[in-house]
């Protein structure tokens, strides 16, 4: 009998549990549906519904004088600095481009597909032989290269216009996405760059994923990419300081948001037989007072040759530390960045041809201003920079920046004498610092609300042995960039 008792209460407990069991299957699946329904995915309008067309008119003056160039062209005639020639005092581009950009919304359902697409043109208003940049001084590469050059200079004018188009396709789950095609990531180790007429695009996969609230996380695997005067999509990857091509690159990150006031970031990323590259970051805010807070920003990198090494031996350490106090209208920054080892801290580039690489948005370093980016071996750096808001004093839409910083140290002796970054090995003693002026002003209303106008000067100074390595040439430099979007759809 007892034996009787104790099976049917083991039946009892077994059916029970079966029973909740179930249950807490049934509110899983409910609490799913329900997050599935709240997610961007759930509250999706439909392809159509949720498009977006957008317009966007800008118009690029670059001037840059050059005030002594010698060295860096004597450099050049070694191979350490392509593009320089003491013949060109000045570079002077002029151009404007239209940017059309067509954004899907995703199909409805628990997996949404939809497309991104762009068609962009430009065309050179001016940048003759003899003032272009493409193969000039320093190399602004604002437009693709042609074969009009000059004698005398070598300076080949860009082409009188250039185009690019294409598209990625998507889909997204809850708040999860997946886009494979032309894209322009945004990270600080695989990033992309949108400086002059036209933005780089690189050709590849990208996942993002916000599931949880106040991480996001990305990663993406790339082959190949343009360059901003390029309309070759399949242009190489590769380094810009060292020049060096490769074949792919694939990255990971994790950003998120302990608290209103602090966040940070871990990412890592492999340029195939080039290196493997880590970057951590940490961002806080300080409250002080009704309108004033104290903003701190910590930058760092490490960077590590790997597979076959094709760019030589690299241990490179970088990073940044900044202090910002807002008060008010009013901005004050001071920051110091550093890189230990006996190569520069080198960065994300783009094929633009002939096996050339130009900048594209990989460096996230303090320091890094509109013609330098103090990032030599061993070079230590310092930054004071004053920001004002003016819409405080009635002119809302207007803004003002100047900066300067100053680098010393930097010494590349120790560089592979082997490897892409020995034209360092002549580097010794490096000095150099830059100035940079900014004045931006956005209309506020009427028929032209939201267009733009920013002018940026830029002085730059760097001693013998800075100028005919890191840097380039002492040089003066005018950006005036006019920017107008339109909202079509």
């Amino acid at each position: 009998m007892q034996i009787k008792t104790c099976s049917a209460m083991a039946l009892a407990i077994s059916v029970a549990t079966l029973q909740l069991a179930n249950a807490a299957d049934e509110v899983a699946v409910e609490q799913l549906a329900r997050g599935l329904a709240d997610s961007s995915q759930g509250q999706s309008k439909g392809f159509i519904e949720d498009s977006q067309l957008n317009l966007l008119n800008r118009n690029v003056a670059i001037n840059r004088n050059f005030k002594n160039n010698n060295n860096a062209a004597a450099n050049a005639a070694d191979g350490f600095n392509d593009g320089v020639n003491t013949n060109q005092g000045a570079i002077n581009e002029w151009g404007h481009a239209a940017m059309l950009t067509y954004t899907s919304g995703f199909t409805q359902g628990t997996v949404g597909f939809g497309v991104d697409a762009f068609a962009n043109g430009a065309v050179r208003l001016t940048g003759g032989a003899g003032t272009g940049g493409t193969g000039g001084v320093g190399g602004v590469n604002v437009f693709p290269g042609s074969n009009h050059c000059d004698d005398l200079t070598g300076s080949c004018q860009g082409e009188d216009a250039y185009g690019l188009a294409g598209g990625a396709v998507k889909l997204r789950v809850s708040e999860t996405e997946l886009k494979v095609g032309n894209l322009q990531p945004n990270s600080p180790v695989f990033g992309y760059s949108d400086l002059y007429l036209m933005p780089q695009h690189f050709t590849g996969g990208l996942v993002t994923s916000n599931e949880i609230s106040g991480l996001a996380l990305q990663g993406g695997h790339f082959t190949s990419g343009n360059a901003e005067n390029s309309t070759n999509q399949d242009g190489n990857l590769g380094t810009t300081y060292g020049q060096t091509a490769f074949q792919r690159a694939d990255f990971v990150g994790a950003d998120y948001s302990f608290s209103d006031t602090l966040s940070g970031g871990l990412h890592a990323s492999k340029y195939q037989d080039v290196w493997q590259q880590y970057y951590a970051d940490l961002y806080h805010s300080l409250p002080l007072g009704e309108e004033t807070a104290l903003n701190t920003s910590i930058a760092y990198y490490k960077t590590d040759d790997s597979g076959d090494a094709t760019a030589g031996e690299i241990n490179t350490d970088a990073y940044s530390v900044a202090l910002a106090l807002v008060a008010g209208a009013h901005s004050f920054t001071f920051a110091h960045q550093r890189v230990n080892g006996d190569t520069p801290f080198d960065y994300l580039g783009v094929e633009t041809g002939d096996g050339k690489f130009n900048p594209a948005g990989s460096i996230w370093l303090a320091n890094s201003s509109q013609f330098a980016d103090f990032n030599a071996p061993g070079e230590k750096s310092y930054k004071l920079q004053y920001d004002l808001d003016v819409a405080s004093f009635g002119l809302p839409g207007l803004s003002f920046m100047v900066r300067y910083v100053r680098g010393s140290g930097a010494d590349g002796r120790a560089a592979d004498a082997e490897g892409a970054y020995a034209f360092y090995n002549e580097l010794e003693d490096g000095q150099e610092w830059e100035r940079d002026i900014q004045v931006a002003y956005v209309l506020q209303n009427g028929p032209a609300k939201d267009l733009s106008f920013t002018l940026r000067q830029a002085t730059y100074r760097g001693n013998d042995a800075m100028n005919a390595t890191n840097s380039g040439a002492d040089n003066d430099e005018f950006r005036l960039i006019t920017s107008y979007p339109l909202d079509i759809l």
